[in-house]
């Protein structure tokens, strides 16, 4: 038997229809990076506080920081950070981190 189909009507639908497949991963982009050319970094410099320190490198001081205490030997110290050995082991401590230092007792 013949089944007239009107313009405009809606087809009839399967009894099942397709399951929809989704992307799990993301499309990859095509934009190019943009990186900035003229670059500023600034940071606190404590002139005094960091020429205290410059007068203990080599000798043993307890660091004491926002998050805890460290006891070792200070290697160097730069405009934002000093290098301190613990243990054999070389720590970078953030200058803006420090609470206050102490020469440390000699064992």
């Amino acid at each position: 038997m013949n089944r007239y189909v009107y313009y405009g009507y809606p087809q009839a639908y399967a009894p099942f229809p397709n399951p929809q497949y989704y992307r799990n991963e993301e499309p990859q982009r095509r934009e190019t990076q943009v990186l900035p050319k003229n670059t500023m970094y600034t940071t606190v410099v404590e002139p005094k506080f960091i020429e205290h320190l410059k007068q203990h490198i080599g000798s043993k001081i307890a660091v004491t920081t926002v998050v805890g205490k460290l006891v070792g030997t200070l290697d160097n110290v730069f405009i934002d950070h000093i290098a301190l050995v613990v243990d054999g082991k070389l720590h970078h401590i953030r200058i803006s981190e420090i609470v206050y230092f102490e020469k440390a007792e000699e064992k």
